[in-house]
Order: structure tokens, then C-alpha cells, then sequence
């Protein structure tokens, strides 16, 4: 009769540390919008998220897509994580060919494998003066994409 009386008080710490409340990290959470006053069609446009592709959509029920900012592991850069926070993770990322890569919602990005000749990257934002970059030297460019979409991709100019 040992046995069950020494897992008692196990058994009660245990309860008592699983019902102790969580606190959690208040997140900045970030709206990615667009400035080229050279293209009006662009200027001033949020970044969204429908059906899992990531660009500059047309529509009233379209709604930004919020990230916020965790360090990558990479000196000066960050990863750029949507909200909200939901079971699997989801990162905003460039993939493509080294010279033209498309942004993209990526799920779980650390297992990302991008194919031949393709990168993928979501540990190289950099997000300064209200600005967010690529580490790499580059711009952002958008293309249309029928119906008053538009895709974003980042460019070295090579």
C-alpha cells in the first residue's frame, strides 16, 4: 500500500501547476502597407491574406494581414510571424530564384525546401524607420496579377 500513497502528492502538485495562469508577451503587431506614390494603383494599399496567397487584393471584406516580429538568428534580421498565433506556424517568407523572389505565407518555415535553383527566406526582414527590407541589397516590386491584384516580389536587380 506504499506504492499509491507516495504518487498522491505527485498527483496534487501536478493539478495545482497545470491550473497556475499563463502570463503572456504583449505582441507589436504590424500592418505591412504599400508607399510608391509613382503607382497609384498601389500607393498606400495594405498587404493581405486570401486564400493563402499573400499580395494586394481588391474588395471591402479583405482584411491586412498583421505580423509581428521575432530575431532571427541572423545578425540585424528578423522573422516576420502572422496573427494570429494559431497551431501550425505561419511566416511571412520570399521565395524563388536568387534574383526574383516572391513574397509568400509560409506554414511551419524552418522546414521549407524551395526545389532546384529556388531559396526560400523568412529570417532575413529587416524592419527600420517604418520600413521592412531584405537583407539583401534590393526593392520591393509589385506586378499585377488580373482584377486589381497585384504580387510582391523582392529583387536584387541582377
Amino acid at each position: 500500500m506504499k506504492w499509491p500513497v507516495s504518487l498522491l502528492p505527485l498527483g496534487l502538485l501536478a493539478i495545482f501547476a497545470s491550473a497556475a495562469p499563463i502570463v503572456e508577451r504583449q505582441l507589436d503587431l504590424y500592418e505591412l502597407q504599400i508607399s510608391c506614390p509613382a503607382n497609384k494603383k498601389v500607393d498606400g494599399r495594405f498587404l493581405a491574406l486570401k486564400n493563402n496567397t499573400l499580395g494586394i487584393f481588391d474588395g471591402d471584406d479583405i482584411s491586412p494581414v498583421k505580423v509581428y516580429t521575432v530575431d532571427s538568428e541572423k545578425e540585424g534580421c528578423s522573422e516576420l510571424h502572422t496573427y494570429p498565433v494559431g497551431i501550425v506556424d505561419h511566416s511571412i517568407g520570399l521565395i524563388g530564384p536568387p534574383n526574383l523572389l516572391t513574397l509568400v505565407d509560409m506554414m511551419n518555415p524552418h522546414t521549407v525546401k524551395p526545389g532546384d535553383g529556388n531559396i526560400a527566406q523568412w529570417d532575413t526582414f529587416q524592419l527600420n524607420d517604418g520600413k521592412l527590407t531584405n537583407n539583401a541589397e534590393g526593392q520591393w516590386l509589385a506586378f499585377p496579377s488580373g482584377r486589381d491584384t497585384w504580387k510582391v516580389k523582392w529583387t536584387d536587380g541582377k
